[in-house]
């Protein structure tokens, strides 16, 4: 057995910084960040989009070499594939996440954590001095690590959350599955990302083209099985693809989940933070988390290790961290979240018919914003929809 003070698990965005934060934190402190794969970043099970401004926060992508592609707008594609551009903006990037999380694991690394690859958690209990007892396993065998706060970043999975008696069960209804092929050999507008909405497309969900290079591209989507016909996620995607891109050439193939629903009730428990994906602290609209489980990361870390160095590690204390973060995003994920299931009751006419409307609008004035705005002119029956958004 051999003793910490912050043990974070999971070394994805959120382990990473989390782990970072808290060395950054309060120095004097030990930090552990555990990943069970034999390597950080793989495998990936990610679109690998990210929104400029909030990557930003935490490293400047101009140039670095895990910045697979600048986006600088957004076209949508309604379910009769009309198109609809987005006014071009700064829009966000698309990742090489392999690059991307080596990249944060190396710098929590060089801020004094110790990053251990090839290393499973395998549960955890309180032990007689309030500590938590983790047994890990690894090539070396067993053993077992006694950590003053443990923090959870291990993914839609969410053992630590569970092992610490927090509930983080998802709705079927809010559970996305999810499949992508990287393609070669495409056309399409390279400084772009491509959505498309459709019953018959992507039920309950969207499907997705996330440039990688000129003619490479992450291209999937993801759908809520409880409204599909029988078939899965990867049966949808080779439909779409043979419609859309036929002579393209599938070079990789991954397939995952993502939770569409809200942030877990309670993040925290004695001596536990649960974080990011395991916290459900994804964007429900977009399914969106790189840069949110960065932010929960951040907080986490933060709030470890003051609490370690005020010498209280209990509930009560680590509230606080709950508390920031539903003010930072949380309720605003509320919000997407009530739009969300308000969208679902709308079929694939009206978005055909709004996809016309919106084209109306000079494409120099077609900003997201104008977008909606004109939406609840053109389309009444979307004011309850947006007046659900709101309460």
């Amino acid at each position: 057995m051999h003793d910490t003070d912050v043990l974070v698990i999971g070394g994805g965005p959120a382990g990473a910084v989390a782990a970072r934060e808290a060395k950054r934190t309060a120095p004097a402190l030990d930090v552990v960040l555990l990943e069970r794969d034999a390597a950080v970043g793989t495998p990936v099970r990610c679109a690998e989009g990210v929104g400029d401004a909030g990557l930003r926060e935490f490293a400047d992508p101009e140039g670095a070499p895990w910045a697979a592609r600048k986006i600088r707008r957004v076209i949508f594609l309604a379910p009769d594939d009309t198109e609809v551009r987005v006014a071009e903006r700064d829009v966000g990037w698309v990742l090489d996440r392999t690059r991307f999380d080596a990249f944060l694991a190396q710098r929590a690394a060089s801020s004094g954590v110790d990053v251990r690859v090839g290393t499973e958690a395998a549960g955890m209990s309180r032990g007689t001095d309030g500590r938590w007892e983790v047994r890990l396993r690894s090539a070396r065998g067993e053993e077992t690590c006694r950590a003053r706060i443990v923090i959870g970043a291990d993914g839609v999975e969410a053992m630590v959350g569970r092992w610490a008696g927090l509930d983080t069960r998802v709705p079927a209804r809010d559970m996305e599955s999810c499949a992508q092929y990287v393609l070669q050999g495409i056309d399409f507008d390279p400084d772009a990302i491509y959505l498309q909405f459709g019953e018959g497309i992507a039920p309950g969900g969207y499907a997705w083209l996330f440039p990688k290079g000129p003619g490479v591209a992450n291209v999937g989507l993801g759908l809520v099985a409880l409204k599909a016909d029988g078939r899965n996620a990867r049966d949808y995607l080779d439909a779409w693809i043979a419609r859309r891109y036929p002579g393209g050439a599938k070079i990789g193939y991954t397939v995952g989940g993502v939770i569409a629903h809200t942030t877990v009730k309670r993040t925290y428990s004695d001596g536990v933070l649960i974080a990011g994906d395991a916290a459900h602290m994804i964007n429900p609209l977009s399914g969106g988390g790189i840069v949110n489980a960065m932010k929960a990361g951040r907080l986490a870390g933060r709030t470890a290790a003051a609490a370690i160095c005020a010498g209280d590690t209990g509930a009560g204390r680590l509230s606080t961290y709950h508390a920031a973060w539903m003010a930072l995003l949380g309720d605003d994920h509320l919000k997407y979240y009530r739009l969300k299931r308000a969208l679902e009751g709308l079929d694939d006419r009206f978005f055909n018919a709004l996809a016309r409307t919106v084209n109306a609008i000079p494409i120099e004035r077609r900003t997201l914003g104008r977008i909606f705005t004109h939406a609840l002119v053109k389309h009444p029956q979307l004011i309850p929809v947006a007046a659900r958004f709101f309460i």
